[in-house]
């Protein structure tokens, strides 16, 4: 009996999946998975880059806005700084953060939804603009009064 066994692809009798079994692992190998164009492997590395950074951002801006809201600026820069680097970490401490960037980046793909939607940033800049203008207004009232 051999190590090696194939397995037929549903979608194509010219691709060839060859399993190798062992005690310690099994490895999987594609015809179809593997790129044979340089260009496209490196455009999937760079978007996997992308993605990576996105992540690390967002896990950091996530975490360093909650360290605010628990413990003030100090802990803000700490926690986004921790969480940050973390991500390229390892381990469960880096399973958590990367994580957490994805937490961060479903949120953020949300809110882009929401925003196209309801045009909620134009809502928001109009009410602000009109909130400055009526404490404006009021203000310059109340101290003219005195």
């Amino acid at each position: 009996m051999s190590k090696y066994a194939e397995v037929p692809h549903k979608e194509s009798s010219d691709e060839v999946f060859v399993e190798e079994i062992t005690p310690e692992s099994v490895v999987v190998i594609s015809s179809a998975s593997m790129k044979r164009d340089g260009d496209d492997n490196q455009e999937h590395k760079e978007e996997d880059i992308a993605y990576q950074v996105s992540r690390k951002r967002g896990a950091g801006i996530m975490c360093g806005i909650l360290g605010c809201l628990i413990g003030g600026p100090i802990l803000a820069v700490a926690a986004g700084a921790g969480t940050a680097y973390a991500t390229g970490k390892e381990g469960a401490t880096g399973d958590i953060a990367r994580a957490a960037g994805d937490v961060a980046l479903s949120v953020k793909d949300k809110a882009k939804e929401l925003d196209d939607k309801h045009d909620l940033k134009a809502k928001t800049k109009t009410a602000s603009k009109d909130l400055y203008e009526r404490t404006k207004a009021a203000s310059q009232e109340l101290f003219r009064a005195k």
